[in-house]
């Protein structure tokens, strides 16, 4: 008698234990039950019907935030991760609907190995695999079985793998009705706006970028860093700045951008007065180009509002996108 009976909901998770200095490795056949993952396409991915299913697949991350929480400690945060692969850069009109990234949930539960731990913490994009990775309420989510395998240290990739690698530079979403929250964007449109309310500067130490001086007068208000155990005679000022732009791929929405110190500093380039302060107007009517974002918040009751933050991308060579190019029109 055949019993059709659904898959098991648990899993058997083997660790070693840490006082046994040698391991007799038994050489097994794989049982005929065991089913290898299979990697697929981020599109195929996105276009599944099941919404509670594992997946396995490559994918380049090209942004990485940590969900903060300060009471949990460093190791026990989730890391959010933005990747993307070429069926999603590269779309035609049956896929016109998808979005060119997509968001990976790293859960606290989810052990990363150090090879992987420090291709994360480089300033560079890397392609993995995503091997058993859960997808669950319209996202993706690695847990405690989910592996992590770096893709430049696979010998003999997988065809898929290497179809999907990425040869152009990485283009995003622009903001649209669609756009959802911890999802990145890209936006462009004219400053109408200032939020003077928390725009302020401070200085920093311009060796190691400590931005906690100690202002001593005893040595005539020299500012003194901590970090460096010195005098800090030319610090660095920065600033912090949010503005509101005018889009036309969101013309009934108020769009508010928390700017990078990069943008900052080309926007302020030519609007400083003789006291060393800005006027609101001179920076009025100029125009951003293409800001990549990190959507914070998304809402649209009592009104329609967006609150994003400028981020840099990952790319290979650099730490960081070119600054975005503010104008005004003439």
């Amino acid at each position: 008698v055949k019993a059709h009976l659904p898959f098991p909901s648990f899993c058997y998770i083997l660790t070693v234990h840490p006082s046994l200095g040698h391991i007799d490795i038994i050489e097994d056949p794989i049982s005929n039950l065991y089913q290898p993952p299979v990697p697929h396409l981020l599109r195929e991915i996105l276009q599944t019907v099941d919404l509670s299913t594992r997946c396995s697949f490559y994918a380049r991350v090209i942004y990485q935030r940590s969900k903060l929480n300060s009471l949990l400690l460093v190791e026990q945060r989730e890391i959010w991760l933005v990747v993307t692969d070429v069926t999603l850069q590269v779309q035609n009109e049956n896929g016109a609907n998808l979005p060119k990234t997509m968001l990976v949930c790293v859960s606290s539960s989810c052990v990363l190995s150090p090879e992987v731990q420090e291709a994360l913490s480089e300033a560079t994009p890397h392609s993995f695999l995503f091997r058993d990775a859960l997808r669950d309420q319209g996202r993706i989510v690695c847990v405690e079985r989910t592996v992590l395998l770096l893709q430049e240290s696979r010998l003999g990739v997988a065809s898929c793998a290497s179809s999907c690698e990425l040869t152009d530079s990485v283009r995003l979403d622009e903001l649209n009705p669609f756009t959802q929250e911890n999802s990145i964007c890209s936006v462009q449109g004219t400053i109408v706006g200032v939020d003077e309310s928390t725009a302020f500067s401070w200085p920093t130490c311009d060796l190691c970028g400590n931005g906690r001086l100690e202002q001593r007068p005893e040595d005539r208000g020299t500012f003194f860093c901590g970090d460096c155990s010195r005098l800090v005679t030319s610090p660095l000022l920065r600033r912090h700045l949010q503005v509101f732009v005018d889009c036309p791929s969101r013309p009934q929405c108020t769009v508010r951008v928390k700017l990078l110190q990069s943008s900052i500093s080309s926007l302020l380039r030519f609007a400083a007065c003789g006291d060393g302060t800005y006027e609101v107007k001179s920076v009025l009517g100029k125009e951003v180009e293409s800001l990549n974002c990190f959507v914070q918040s998304i809402t649209t009751h009592p009104a329609s509002c967006a609150g994003l933050e400028e981020i840099e991308l990952l790319q290979a060579g650099r730490a960081c996108v070119e600054p975005a190019h503010c104008r005004r029109d003439l």
